[in-house]
């Protein structure tokens, strides 16, 4: 029975790992030169456009002005290829803002659930 115990102890482990996992929030943020000179910054993030809000506070500690926005499907850990789980997108840059909220519309392909099949007659 030890042995079962163990097993069974290893699969509580990942189960609660991987749900955990998926409960995950990435950020990521990037900046550049706009052809004008200015910079102006890139938040990226999965799951909810909240993240990218807190990043452009972040960065810029106080009103930013977006600049872009969008939203594609993609993996839990990256977004290379479609997936079950959404990013979104923000170009902005740090000063004075006009007070428009992003649209995050969805470019790219369709999301993918490998858990949804779809028959039909």
């Amino acid at each position: 029975m030890g042995s079962l115990g163990s097993v069974l102890i290893r699969c509580a482990v990942l189960g609660f790992a991987a749900v955990s996992l998926s409960a995950c929030d990435l950020t990521s943020g990037n900046s550049f030169a706009s052809p004008s000179g200015a910079v102006v910054n890139r938040a990226k993030c999965s799951q909810s456009s909240d993240s990218c809000f807190q990043k452009a506070a972040a960065t810029c500690g106080g009103p930013y002005q977006v600049v872009d926005s969008e939203s594609h499907a993609g993996r839990l850990l990256e977004d290379a290829m479609p997936g079950p789980v959404t990013w979104y997108t923000m170009t902005y840059q740090c000063g004075p803002s006009d007070g428009k909220m992003p649209a995050f519309a969805f470019r790219g392909g369709s999301t993918v659930n490998a858990n949804i099949n779809i028959h039909q007659q």
